[in-house]
């Protein structure tokens, strides 16, 4: 069982009005106290459930939500699903997509990952090598944290805290002077008319990471393919390959390599089975 597999079974064992003790999700998940106590508190930081002394409790509504009367802009993106809702949806293609993105990295690299829950899977099964990665993303600063070999670098702005990124609507920073080989991004959705978003601060940073990076890697689940979103981040020609799960259409793979992108295709029951 990998990652988000067990995470979806921890919250569906959790009541509202009991203690579920660490020791029976132990027992019931066939994995180390260790293993439990520390997906505990990765869910509780996601504001999936309500840590207490000896193990959890379901949360009843959101944790982490603005109190009455405050200002709301750094909190979210404008129609940006928080990360803690995304990072459990279509878990097992966004994990399978992820391993195929890992083919990409070589020791020595230099690369962009921005910020996002497939993204993020990526980051957390990349190995300690000399790697210089420059990200937006607080979740994936925090896996790679105790990967020494790995140089991190982040740039200036503003904290988002539904999304969990740092974005600078600024020129200015240590981004005009990074170049990267690669960078690996996601989208809000994937269209003919390219790479979209829904918030235009969003827009305006990844098209500033894009200049920065000799090739553009989009991981993108088959849910994003002609999602909703209006905001175009890049037309399809700047996009050097796409990597989906087996559900994406045939008619969105024909758009694809109609404009010479490279599309890798990977089967997320394989990638749950291996993990």
């Amino acid at each position: 069982m990998h990652l988000q597999d067990r995470w979806k079974r921890i919250i569906d064992e959790l009541s509202s009005d009991r203690v579920t003790s660490v020791d029976e999700l132990t027992e019931r998940m066939g994995v180390s106290p260790a293993t439990i106590r520390r997906d505990l508190n990765e869910l509780h930081e996601l504001g999936h459930l309500l840590r207490v002394r000896g193990g959890a409790m379901r949360a009843e509504g959101k944790l982490y939500t603005a109190r009455a009367g405050e200002e709301r802009r750094n909190e979210g993106l404008q129609s940006q699903p928080a990360f803690s809702d995304s990072v459990i949806t279509n878990a097992a293609a966004k994990r399978a997509i992820a391993r195929e993105a890992l083919n990409f990295v070589t020791p020595g690299l230099s690369m962009i990952i921005d910020g996002g829950t497939t993204t993020w899977m990526m980051a957390s099964m990349m190995a300690d090598d000399a790697y210089h990665v420059l990200t937006t993303s607080v979740p994936i600063l925090q896996c790679l944290l105790d990967r020494s070999r790995v140089k991190v670098t982040l740039p200036g702005g503003e904290l988002f805290r539904e999304q969990r990124i740092i974005l600078n609507p600024y020129e200015d920073g240590i981004l005009q002077h990074f170049a990267a080989a690669r960078m690996f991004i996601g989208c809000q959705a994937l269209t003919r008319n390219g790479l979209m978003q829904t918030d235009t601060l969003l827009v305006q940073s990844e098209r500033r990471l894009m200049e920065r990076a000799n090739q553009v890697i989009v991981l993108a689940d088959s849910s994003k393919f002609d999602a909703p979103a209006s905001l175009s981040v890049c037309p399809l020609s700047q996009i050097d390959v796409v990597i989906t799960d087996d559900k994406v259409s045939a008619e969105a793979l024909q758009w694809l390599r109609a404009h010479d992108i490279e599309v890798r295709i990977v089967h997320a029951e394989e990638s749950a089975a291996a993990a």
